[in-house]
C-alpha cells in the first residue's frame, strides 16, 4: 500500500534523541549526579527519603530553559541506570510521570517552564523514556517491567485525556511506542524475559493510542508503512496477533454498520474490545483506519512459515552466538506459531462471517486441543495481569464471537475423546438441525469477500503443502505429513481406525511444529467453505476462485489431517446445493471422506477436535445432497480432482487408477451403502431422522427412475445374484434393506419418539412406493415387525405408559393400516390375518384372546380367553381408537379403494334427497289421473324436483342399531326397479361413513327360468291353435239310418202333431209357446256371443267369473322395513327390550324423524368427515418480492411468465377437481363434503393457457386422497376486494359472525319426543340411553358442533422461491390471512417458527433444494422424507412434497391434545342423536309403530272398479 513511501524506521530506531550528556563522563560521575539531582526534582518526595508529600519550597527554580534541559539530561541518564540503582531509576520515572501531567492536570512538582510551553518538553520526555525500556541484564526483570507499565499507563492516560496535543507530539508519541515495542518484541522470546511480561501492555497501549491518533491527527503514510514493517517482525509474540484480531474485529463491526446500517446482522464483539475504539471516530476515519489496520501484519498466512518469521536480524544474531550455529527457523520460541496462526485465521474468519451476516450461534466449529494446550500454558505469565479481567486473554485468545464457538475442555477425559460434546454447549446439537450458514440477504457477494481475504485464506488453507507430498493408498489408509529432523517432509501411513492417530497430532516440540499448523489450516479452509456456501442465487463467482477452492478442498478431503477434514465437513453442508459451477468434481473425494465418517460409530480420531454428533450431521447433510446426483447425471463422466495431488505426473495416463474417470451412476451403490451404514451406526435422534428421510427419498427416486426406464438391463439387474442375494443398487434391493434396517431401528429406539415416528413414516412410504415386489414375504416381514413393535410397546411397564409411548403405538397402527391397504393380498395368508387381528384385539381390549400365553401364577400355559369374558383394559383411549380405526379400514376398505365414485369419497354419494327423487321417479304423480283416496303417501310433493332434505327425511324410518349404526330405511321402490318383489333401500350411517344399500327379498336366482315374477303373477289361458285341421260336414243323427227303413206301425201315429190339432184355443197357446221358444233362442244366442267375446278379451269382467282354479293375486304392498329387521333378528323381545346387563342399551332403537331439528342434525352428522383432511397452500415467490400482494399476484400470471417446472410441479401434487361436483375436502369447511347432482367430470385445464391461480379454491382445486387422508392443494390469488388485513369482506363478516356465535350460550332445550307417549315403562327400548322421564336434553348449538369438528392446525404452506437467500425474510406470517380452512382458531395465530412450511428452490442443475419450517420445536420431531437440506430430483418432487406435508400434519395431530379421530367423532355424534331423538315407548307401542307406519304407493289394478251389472247395463239397447 505504501511501497512508494519512505519509512521512518531509522528515525524511530535512532537512539541519539535519548542519549544523555552525562554519558560523556565516567559512569560513577553520572550515577552520583543522578542520585543527587533526581530526588530534588521530586521536592523531597523521593522513595529513599521516605517523604510522600513533596516540599514545594525545596523544588529547584530554573531560571532558564537551559537549566531545565540540563536537569532533563540528568533524568534521562537516571532512566538508563541499571537495576542495581533501582531507587534512582524509580525516581527518574516518577519525575517524568509527574511532569507529563502538565497535559492534563498539572501537579505541583511540574516546573513553570514546562507549564508555559508543555509540548516541546513532552516530546523530549518521551524520547528520554525510551531508555527505561532497554532490557537490563542485572536484577529482576519484574522490577523493570513494573516501572515500564507505569510509564505506559501514564502515556495512555495523557493521550486519552489531553486536549493540548498537536500533530508533532502525536507523531513523537507514536514513534516512542514503536521504538519501545521494537526494542522488546523484535528479538526472539525468552523465558521470563521483559518482552514477555510487557508484550500485552505494549500492544494495548500502542493500539489504543494509534486509534486515538487516527481520530485527532491521522498518522502519515510513512508512519503506517513503518508500523507495518515493525509488526511483521513482532508476529512471533501471541499478544501482537491477539490485539490485531481484537482491534480489526471491532473496526470491522463498525464498518459493517456503516455499510449496511443497523438492521444488518451485528457482530458479537466484547465490550472491552469496543472500548478500544474511540467513540468520536467519523465514518471516513473508521473506514480508512480499518483497511490499514487489516493489513498491519501483512499476510497472516505467513505465520505458518517459520522461515519467514525468523528472517529478522535478531534471530540470526541469537542463532550465531550459540556454540553451534542453529537454524533461526528452529528457535524454541517459534513453537507458539501454530497458536498464533490459528488466532489470526480465526480473526479473519470472524471478519468474513461478519460481512456475510452469518450468526456465530449457528456455526459448527472445530476445537484445537493441542494448540490450545500450548497457548493456555504460557512460558512466562505476566505479573501485572494477576487478578485482572483479561487474565485469560493469553491463555485463550478469542473475540466475542469466539467465546460462543469454542470452549476449551475442562477435564482430561474430554481431551482424550471420552466426551461426545467437546467444545460444544450441551443441547446445541439437538436444537440446530440444518447446520446451514445463514448469511444476510443483503450481504456482499462471494467475489467481494474473496477480493479482500481470498489470498490469505487460500494460502493459509494450503500452508506447508506441496503437490505430490500427500498420497492416498488403497485399503482405506491415510498418509500423514510429518517434518523430519532435517526439515524435509516425509510420509508415514496411519490407518483411519488407529487410536494412536490422536496422540500423533499433538505437537510436543519445535521439530513437529508443522503438523500443528493444521489447526489454522482447518480454520482457513472452513472459512472458505462457508464463503462459497453463501453464494447467492444467480451470483457468478470468478473461475480462478472456484478452481483454487476446489483444489484446496480436494486436498483437505485426502484426510491427511483430521482437523482439516472435520472443518471441511462441518462447514460444507450447503456445498452441493448452491449451484456452484463444477462442484461435482468434488463428489468422488467427498464421498470417500464420508465413507470414513458415517460407518464409524466411535469416530475416536475426531473426538478431540469436534462434536462428533455435529460431524456426523454434517456428513449426513452432504449425503442427502448427493442422493439425486447419481441418477440425475446418469452416465455422465466425472474425474476425481484429487488426482492432481496424488498423482500429478500420471493424471492423464490411461493406466492410472487414481485419475480414472467415474460416472455419476457408478456412485449410486456407494451412496446406498453409506445410507445403510449411517443408519446402523447412528445414535443421535436428529441424525437418525435425517437418515431415514434420505432413505425414503432415495427409494422413491430409484423406484420412479426404474419405472420410467423399464429396460431389460434393469429387469436383469433386479434378479438375484449368484449367491441368491438381492442386488442392492436396485429399488427392490434397497427396499429389502430398508425393511430390515428400519425393523431393527424400531426395536432399538422404542423409547425415542422422534426416531420411532420417522421410522414408521419410512415404513409407510415403503408401502406406497411403486416397487416391483419380487417376494411378498418381505412385505409380510414388515407387517410382522410392526405387529411385534406394537406388542412390545403395549407390554412395557406402567411407568413407561405416557403420551409419547401411546403416540408411537397410534402411529404404528397407522402404518400397519397403510401396509394392509396398499398390499391387500397380505391378508390372504391365514397366519398374517391371524397376527393382524390379534394385534387389533390387543389395541382394543389390552390383551389377546389366543392361547399360549403364560399366566401370572405358577401354571405354565393359560387356555384361550373368550372375547366375551375379557375385560376392556386398553393401553389408552387413543390406542383403542387407533385400533378401532385399523379394524374399520380392514373390513370396509381393504381391496375396495378407490371405489367407482373415485377417491374423492369413501362414502356413498347418495342421501335422502337423491334416493327420494329416484323413488319419486318410479311413481310420478299425474295431474290428470289423481290417486285413489286410499293412498297413504301424503309426503310426496307434486313435483319430484322440489324435494328438499326435510321432506326426504320424512319418507324414511330411522333406527339405531347397537348404539353405533344409524339405519335409515326407505320402503319405496326406486325408479329402476320394476319387479314386484319386496325391496328396501338402506342408508347406513356409522363410524365408517354413509353407505347406501338396496336389498331385495328373492326366493330364486335371477338366472332361474322361474323367476320371481312368474311366481307372483297370474298364469294366462292356453293359446288357441290357429290350425284346427280338415272340417267334415257330418250330419248328426239321433238314431242310425237303419231306423228309417223300418216301417211304421199304428202305435207310432197314436200321438198327433200340434199342427193337426184343430182347436183355436189350443192354437193360441201353441203360438205363445213358439214365441217363448224363439225368444229363448235369441237370448241363448246373445249369451253365447257375449261369452265368446269375453273369452277373447282377458280384461272383460265376465272372464273372471270362470270357475276354473287360479292362484291368488300376488301381494303388492310390503312392509319391507319390518321384514328386514325381522330377518336380521332385530325385532325379538331381547333386541328391543332393555337388559340390565347391557351398558349401551337395547340393540334396536327407533328415532323420531318428525322432530323439526332432526334433519339439521342429520346433515351435521354427514358433515363430519370419515378421513383426516389436510390443506396445502402453494405460493410462488420471485426474487426481490417482500409483500403479500406481490406474491399473490404471481398466481394470476401465466405459467409462461414463471418457472416452467412450476406448472409441472402443481399437476404432480394432485388431480384437478370441480368444486361444484366434488364430494370431498375442498380446503374450506363451508364447501366440503357436499353432495351435488352436477356432473362429476372436470373440464381439462391447460396450464399453458390458464394461470396457476385457477386452483384458488373458488372453482377448482388440486386434490389427492387415499383411504386415510385427503389433501387439498390451493393456489391463493389476490382478490380485488381485500381489506387492510388481506381478508375479503365476506370472510370478514363470516369471521365476525362465527366469533359472536362462539361467545353466545344457547340455553334452549330439546323438544322431548318421549312426551308423545306418557305410558313409558321402566323397561323402555331406549330407557338406558335416553334421559329420565320428564328430563330435558340440552340442545347442541352450532358452536358446540364446530368444536366437535375442531382440528389441529394442519395447514401447510409450500413456497416455490426463486431466491434461496430470501427464505428467512419471506413474509410467511402475512400470508396466514390467505390460508383459511374454517378449522383454525381465530383467537391465537401461530408464530413463524410454528407454521408448517416447505420452501422449494430450483437449482440451475435441474434439482430442487428443500427447506422445512415449523418443526424445530415440535415434540414429535421432523417429518420425512423431506428435511431441511434435502435435494430432490424433478421426478420425485411432487410425491415427496405431498408425502412430507401429510406427515407434517399427521405429527401435528399426534402432538395435539384436542384431536379426535374422524370415526370416533362420528360415533359420538350418533350417540348424541340417539340420546336426543329416541322414541321412548313401550314394547307394544314400538311394534305398533313398526307395523303401522308405512309410506308406500299402492298400484292401481285395472278392472277393479267395474262390476258385471254395469257391464250388462251398458250392453242393453
Amino acid at each position: 500500500m505504501y511501497s512508494q513511501w519512505t519509512s521512518v524506521e531509522n528515525e524511530v530506531r535512532d537512539l541519539g534523541k535519548c542519549t544523555s550528556v552525562l554519558l560523556n563522563y565516567p559512569p560513577s560521575v553520572g550515577r552520583d549526579v543522578a542520585k543527587s539531582v533526581v530526588p530534588s526534582l521530586l521536592g523531597g518526595a523521593a522513595t529513599g527519603q521516605g517523604n510522600k508529600t513533596p516540599d514545594i519550597g525545596s523544588l529547584p527554580r530554573f531560571r532558564s530553559d537551559a537549566d531545565l534541559k540540563w536537569s532533563m539530561e540528568v533524568v534521562s541518564f537516571g532512566l538508563s541506570l541499571t537495576l542495581m540503582e533501582y531507587e534512582t531509576l524509580k525516581d527518574s520515572v516518577q519525575v517524568y510521570v509527574d511532569w507529563l501531567s502538565v497535559l492534563t492536570i498539572p501537579k505541583s512538582t511540574v516546573p513553570d517552564a514546562v507549564k508555559r510551553e508543555p509540548l516541546p518538553y513532552v516530546r523530549i520526555m518521551l524520547n528520554h523514556l525510551q531508555n527505561l525500556f532497554i532490557p537490563r541484564k542485572d536484577g529482576l526483570p519484574a522490577s523493570q517491567a513494573s516501572l515500564c507499565q507505569t510509564v505506559l499507563k501514564t502515556v495512555q492516560y495523557v493521550a486519552q485525556n489531553s486536549v493540548l496535543l498537536d500533530r508533532d507530539t502525536w507523531e513523537t508519541m507514536l514513534m516512542f511506542l514503536l521504538n519501545v515495542c521494537d526494542q522488546l518484541l523484535v528479538a526472539p522470546a525468552q523465558i521470563n524475559g521483559l518482552a514477555e511480561m510487557l508484550c500485552e501492555q505494549l500492544m494495548q497501549t500502542l493500539m489504543q493510542i494509534w486509534l486515538l491518533s487516527c481520530t485527532c491527527y491521522f498518522p502519515s503514510p510513512p508512519l503506517w508503512k513503518t508500523v507495518g514493517m515493525f509488526f511483521a517482525e513482532w508476529r512471533h509474540h501471541p499478544p501482537v496477533v491477539e490485539y490485531w484480531c481484537r482491534i480489526t474485529s471491532a473496526l470491522t463491526a463498525k464498518v459493517i454498520a456503516i455499510m449496511h446500517g443497523t438492521a444488518y446482522h451485528k457482530m458479537k464483539i466484547p465490550e472491552e474490545d469496543l472500548k478500544l475504539i474511540p467513540t468520536n471516530m467519523t465514518n471516513e476515519v473508521v473506514m480508512q483506519t480499518w483497511f490499514r489496520m487489516l493489513h498491519l501484519i501483512n499476510n497472516p498466512a505467513e505465520l505458518a512459515n517459520a522461515a519467514a518469521i525468523s528472517k529478522s536480524p535478531k534471530f540470526y544474531e541469537i542463532g550465531s552466538t550459540r556454540d553451534a550455529v542453529q537454524d533461526p527457523a528452529r528457535h524454541p520460541c517459534l513453537s507458539v506459531l501454530p497458536g498464533i496462526f490459528l488466532r489470526a485465521m480465526r480473526g479473519v474468519s470472524d471478519h468474513c462471517d461478519g460481512f456475510l451476516g452469518i450468526s456465530t450461534r449457528k456455526k459448527a466449529d472445530v476445537v484445537y486441543l493441542n494448540v490450545m494446550a500450548k497457548n493456555s500454558n504460557p512460558e512466562t505469565p505476566p505479573i501485572s495481569r494477576k487478578g485482572q479481567k483479561n487474565t485469560s486473554r493469553k491463555q485463550q485468545p478469542s473475540t466475542g464471537s469466539q467465546q460462543n464457538r469454542t470452549q476449551p475442555p475442562a477435564t482430561a477425559s474430554q481431551r482424550h475423546g471420552n466426551s461426545p460434546s467437546v467444545g460444544v454447549p450441551q443441547g446445541h446439537a439437538a436444537v440446530w438441525a440444518d447446520m446451514q450458514p445463514k448469511p444476510h440477504k443483503d450481504g456482499p457477494q462471494v467475489n467481494s469477500v474473496l477480493h479482500l481475504y481470498g489470498q490469505w485464506l487460500f494460502e493459509a488453507a494450503l500452508a506447508e503443502v506441496k503437490i505430490g507430498q500427500v498420497n492416498r493408498e488403497r485399503g482405506g489408509s491415510i498418509v500423514k505429513r510429518r517434518r523430519s529432523s532435517g526439515g524435509a517432509l516425509s510420509t508415514t501411513t496411519a490407518s483411519l481406525q488407529s487410536q494412536d492417530s490422536v496422540a500423533s497430532t499433538v505437537v510436543s516440540d519445535g521439530a513437529e511444529a508443522t503438523e500443528s499448523f493444521d489447526a489454522g489450516r482447518s480454520e482457513a479452509i472452513g472459512t472458505l467453505c462457508r464463503i462459497f456456501s453463501c453464494k447467492k442465487t444467480g451470483e457468478q463467482i470468478l473461475p480462478i476462485y472456484l478452481s483454487r477452492f476446489y483444489l484446496t478442498v480436494s486436498h483437505g478431503l485426502l484426510g491427511d489431517s483430521f482437523q482439516v477434514l472435520a472443518s471441511i465437513l462441518v462447514n460444507s453442508v450447503n456445498l452441493f446445493r448452491t449451484d456452484l459451477p463444477g462442484v461435482t468434481c468434488l463428489l468422488p473425494s467427498m464421498l470417500s471422506a464420508l465413507e470414513t465418517i458415517l460407518p464409524d460409530k466411535e469416530l475416536a480420531q475426531f473426538k478431540p477436535y469436534v462434536n462428533v454428533v455435529e460431524l456426523r450431521r454434517a456428513a449426513i447433510h452432504l449425503l442427502l445432497s448427493m442422493i439425486p446426483l447419481a441418477l440425475h447425471y446418469d452416465d455422465l463422466a466425472i474425474k476425481d480432482i484429487q488426482s492432481l495431488w496424488t498423482d500429478p505426473q500420471g493424471e492423464d495416463s490411461e493406466d492410472s487408477s487414481v485419475g480414472a474417470k467415474y460416472t455419476f451412476r457408478s456412485l449410486k451403490l456407494r451412496i446406498i451403502q453409506q445410507l445403510i451404514g449411517a443408519l446402523q451406526c447412528e445414535a443421535d435422534p436428529t441424525n437418525t431422522q435425517m437418515i431415514l428421510g434420505g432413505m425414503l427419498l432415495a427409494l422413491q427416486d430409484f423406484a420412479l427412475f426404474e419405472s420410467a426406464e423399464n429396460d431389460e438391463t434393469t429387469k436383469a439387474s433386479r434378479k438375484s445374484g449368484d449367491n441368491g442375494s438381492v442386488c442392492s443398487d436396485t429399488a427392490y434391493g434397497f427396499f429389502v434393506s430398508c425393511v430390515h434396517l428400519v425393523s431393527q431401528k424400531l426395536e432399538t429406539s422404542k423409547s425415542e419418539l422422534t426416531v420411532s415416528l420417522a421410522a414408521l413414516e419410512l415404513l409407510a412410504g415403503l408401502a406406497k412406493a411403486k416397487v416391483d415386489i419380487a417376494d411378498s414375504g418381505e412385505c409380510r416381514r414388515a407387517v410382522y415387525e410392526l405387529c411385534r413393535y406394537i406388542v412390545s410397546q403395549c407390554e412395557r411397564p406402567p411407568p413407561h405408559h405416557k403420551r409419547e409411548l401411546h403416540s408411537m403405538i397410534v402411529a404404528a397402527f397407522h402404518t400397519l393400516t397403510t401396509w394392509l391397504l396398499e398390499h391387500p393380498y397380505l391378508l390372504d395368508d391365514k397366519n398374517c390375518l391371524r397376527v393382524v387381528l390379534e394385534i387389533i384385539e390387543l389395541g382394543i381390549s389390552g390383551s389377546k384372546s389366543s392361547p399360549g400365553r403364560k399366566g401370572s401364577g405358577a401354571s405354565t400355559v393359560n387356555r384361550g380367553v373368550l372375547k366375551g369374558e375379557k375385560e376392556m383394559n386398553p393401553a389408552s383411549k387413543r390406542v383403542l381408537e387407533a385400533a378401532e380405526g385399523a379394524l374399520l379400514c380392514v373390513f370396509e376398505h381393504l381391496g375396495a379403494f378407490p371405489s367407482p365414485c373415485s377417491p374423492s369419497s369413501t362414502c356413498s354419494l347418495l342421501n335422502e334427497v337423491s334416493l327420494a327423487m329416484q323413488a319419486s321417479g318410479s311413481t310420478p304423480v299425474d295431474v290428470d289421473n289423481k290417486p285413489e283416496a286410499g293412498r297413504t303417501d301424503r309426503f310426496l310433493p307434486a313435483d319430484p324436483k322440489t324435494i328438499n332434505f326435510v321432506d326426504a327425511v320424512k319418507r324414511f324410518k330411522y333406527f339405531v342399531v347397537r348404539s353405533t349404526v344409524l339405519l335409515g330405511v326407505l320402503e319405496e321402490k326406486l325408479g329402476a326397479e320394476q319387479e314386484p318383489t319386496p325391496t328396501v333401500t338402506l342408508l347406513i350411517r356409522s363410524a365408517g361413513g354413509r353407505k347406501a344399500h338396496v336389498m331385495q327379498f328373492r326366493q330364486s336366482a335371477r338366472s332361474d327360468r322361474q323367476s320371481s315374477s312368474s311366481y307372483l303373477t297370474r298364469p294366462a289361458r292356453p293359446v288357441p291353435d290357429p290350425d284346427p285341421g280338415v272340417r267334415h260336414n257330418v250330419r248328426h243323427r239321433t238314431f242310425p239310418p237303419e231306423v228309417d227303413r223300418i216301417p211304421l206301425v199304428k202305435a207310432d201315429c197314436s200321438i198327433p202333431l200340434l199342427s193337426e190339432v184343430p182347436d183355436e184355443k189350443q192354437t193360441e197357446k201353441l203360438k205363445k209357446i213358439q214365441a217363448l221358444i224363439d225368444r229363448q233362442k235369441q237370448y241363448d244366442q246373445k249369451v253365447e256371443s257375449r261369452l265368446q267375446s269375453a273369452l277373447a278379451d282377458e280384461d272383460d269382467p265376465l272372464s273372471l267369473r270362470m270357475t276354473e282354479a287360479v292362484p291368488p293375486d300376488p301381494a303388492q304392498d310390503f312392509q319391507t322395513a319390518r321384514l328386514l329387521l325381522s330377518h336380521l333378528n332385530l325385532l325379538t323381545l331381547d333386541s328391543v327390550k332393555q337388559s340390565p346387563r347391557q351398558r349401551l342399551g337395547p340393540d334396536l332403537v327407533m328415532l323420531n324423524r318428525l322432530d323439526p331439528d332432526f334433519p339439521a342434525d342429520l346433515e351435521d352428522l354427514d358433515s363430519i368427515p370419515v378421513r383426516n383432511n389436510d390443506t396445502v397452500f402453494v405460493f410462488y415467490h420471485k426474487a426481490g418480492q417482500t409483500t403479500k400482494e406481490e406474491i399473490l399476484q404471481n398466481a394470476s400470471a401465466k405459467c409462461s411468465q414463471l418457472r416452467p417446472e412450476f406448472a409441472e410441479f402443481l399437476v404432480s401434487l394432485g388431480w384437478p377437481v370441480d368444486l361444484k361436483s366434488h364430494p370431498g375436502w375442498t380446503g374450506h369447511t363451508t364447501t366440503s363434503w357436499k353432495l351435488s347432482n352436477a356432473s362429476s367430470s372436470c373440464k381439462v385445464i391447460d396450464l399453458n393457457v390458464e394461470s396457476p391461480g385457477v386452483f384458488n379454491g373458488d372453482k377448482y382445486i388440486l386434490y389427492h386422497a387415499d383411504v386415510l387422508t385427503e389433501v387439498a392443494f390451493i393456489v391463493p390469488v389476490r382478490h380485488p376486494n381485500l381489506t387492510d388485513d388481506g381478508i375479503t369482506e365476506t370472510d370478514c363478516h363470516n369471521m365476525e359472525a362465527g366469533a359472536r356465535e362462539k361467545l353466545q350460550l344457547d340455553l334452549s332445550s330439546v323438544h322431548s319426543s318421549g312426551s308423545l307417549n306418557s305410558n313409558e315403562s321402566p323397561n323402555s327400548p331406549t330407557g338406558s340411553v335416553g334421559p329420565l322421564p320428564g328430563s330435558k336434553v340440552k340442545k347442541m348449538s352450532s358452536a358446540s358442533r364446530s368444536n366437535l369438528q375442531q382440528m389441529p392446525d394442519c395447514r401447510v404452506a409450500v413456497i416455490w422461491t426463486e431466491s434461496y437467500d430470501e427464505i428467512d425474510s419471506f413474509p410467511l406470517e402475512d400470508l396466514l390471512s390467505e390460508m383459511h380452512t374454517g378449522q383454525e382458531s381465530f383467537l391465537t395465530a401461530p408464530s413463524r417458527k410454528d407454521m408448517l412450511a416447505i420452501f422449494i428452490h430450483p437449482l440451475e442443475n435441474g434439482l430442487f433444494s428443500i427447506t422445512a419450517n415449523g418443526q424445530a420445536n415440535a415434540k414429535s420431531g421432523m417429518a420425512v422424507p423431506l428435511v431441511s437440506g434435502s435435494v430432490v430430483s424433478r421426478r420425485a418432487l411432487g410425491q415427496a412434497v405431498r408425502m412430507t406435508a401429510s406427515n407434517m400434519c399427521h405429527r401435528r395431530r399426534l402432538d395435539s391434545d384436542s384431536y379426535v379421530p374422524p370415526h370416533v367423532k362420528r360415533k359420538y355424534r350418533i350417540n348424541e342423536l340417539l340420546a336426543r331423538y329416541q322414541k321412548r315407548c313401550t314394547e307394544p307401542d314400538f311394534y305398533t309403530a313398526v307395523f303401522s307406519e308405512q309410506h308406500v304407493t299402492k298400484p292401481v289394478l285395472p278392472g277393479r272398479m267395474l262390476g258385471i251389472q254395469q257391464q250388462n247395463a251398458a250392453s242393453e239397447p
